[in-house]
């Protein structure tokens, strides 16, 4: 038996690690096997990228939905489509580099690759060295620029429809900004219907919404503010690392959104910009400081919500009237047709787009209203 006095442990505390950098993402599009294999090797040697080669330009758009890029490298000469391919790059694309690799130095030709706005032209022959080179230098250069000026925006809910019903209008400008945007949901919504179908609509709102979408799988109607419920929404954090947060008021009747609100606070205190949106159990005491002028996207918001077709059956809240007459009234105080409220918890920058929003702060009304709903199921 040992007698030996035990030594009281120290408690441990959490390492927190950096988040790995990401690698630049560049896509190239060449549909031969030889050169292929040889840019493949070239850039097998830089850890810092993702090497990506399709075949065609209907590939390359596809690829370009799907996914984020840095660069886009094409000869026009070897793709069909390649000035086309090169003018939607740079109309649908802000963040994207692109770069014209070709053998052709006829002035005419560069006439036509300069009026698709290209950053960058090589002449073959080139070393594949001197190609990576020049790629790199883009690449890094675009990604530099979008992480300067893309608002990367984080919408929490506590339950599936949470954030299309309070802040979805936002969320639509931000898309139209081309702003990165990621949904957060911390519960199924089990109190509120198949979780199965909910998980199922709230797919189709975020593909309407062109968000990513993680869905967390807290108990509906117990979420608590601590340690558990903060953990998930900061690793969300760390993963995107947003400029802007979206998430519960504390003035609600539903537990599960006032617990969502106190851990966002906590998990994002590093973030410049939060705020919170309004929901239908907010009560009387929601008093925004912030209006998002949602006039020429409320169609949009309108579908979002209606992807939610079992709560739109259930819910008189959550009706295309009503949400409508909701904009309507906050719309007053800022002096747009239609408006979505959002109280300010903190605002390091301001929109730069005057349409965006207007502040309270330069208003003379003051406003106050709510709906209040039973601490149940959403």
């Amino acid at each position: 038996m040992n007698n030996q006095p035990q030594q009281k442990q120290q408690p441990r505390l959490d390492v927190v690690r950096e988040t790995p950098q990401q690698r630049l993402r560049i896509l190239i599009v060449n549909d031969n096997d030889v050169v292929t294999t040889v840019l493949k090797s070239a850039f097998g040697q830089v850890n810092t990228v993702q090497l990506t080669v399709v075949r065609d330009a209907a590939t390359t758009i596809r690829a370009l939905a799907a996914e984020q890029f840095d660069l886009v490298a094409v000869d026009p000469d070897i793709c069909p489509e390649g000035f086309t391919l090169l003018k939607h790059v740079k109309d649908n694309y802000r963040w994207v580099a692109t770069l014209l690799a070709t053998a052709n130095q006829d002035p005419q030709f560069l006439r036509r690759a300069v009026k698709c706005r290209i950053d960058g032209l090589i002449f073959r022959p080139a070393s594949s060295d001197e190609f990576v080179e020049e790629a790199l230098l883009l690449a890094e250069a675009v990604n530099a620029r979008r992480h300067r000026q893309q608002k990367r925006v984080l919408a929490i809910g506590a339950h599936p429809d949470d954030v299309e019903i309070g802040c979805g209008g936002a969320l639509v400008k931000h898309v139209q900004h081309r702003d990165r945007l990621h949904v957060l949901t911390l519960s199924r919504g089990a109190a509120g219907g198949d979780v199965n179908l909910r998980a199922v609509e709230a797919q189709q709102a975020a593909k309407l919404l062109g968000a990513k979408l993680e869905m967390a799988n807290l108990r509906d109607t117990e979420i608590d503010p601590g340690a558990d419920t903060i953990k998930i929404i900061e690793a969300a954090i760390r993963n995107l690392e947003p400029t802007h947060v979206y998430t519960h008021s504390i003035e609600d009747t539903h537990q599960d959104h006032r617990a969502v609100h106190t851990a966002s606070l906590v998990a994002a205190r590093s973030v410049p910009n939060v705020y919170c949106y309004q929901t239908p159990s907010s009560t009387v005491d929601f008093k925004p400081h912030r209006f998002v002028d949602i006039t020429n996207v409320i169609q949009q918001k309108i579908e979002l919500i209606g992807a939610y077709k079992s709560q739109m059956d259930r819910m008189e809240s959550i009706q295309p009237d009503v949400i409508l007459a909701n904009a309507r009234y906050w719309g007053r105080f800022a002096g747009y047709v239609l408006a979505e409220p959002m109280r300010i918890v903190r605002q390091r920058d301001s929109d730069s787009d005057a349409d965006f929003s207007k502040n309270r702060s330069s208003l003379r009304g003051e406003a106050d209203a709510g709906v209040d709903a039973e601490e149940t199921g959403d």
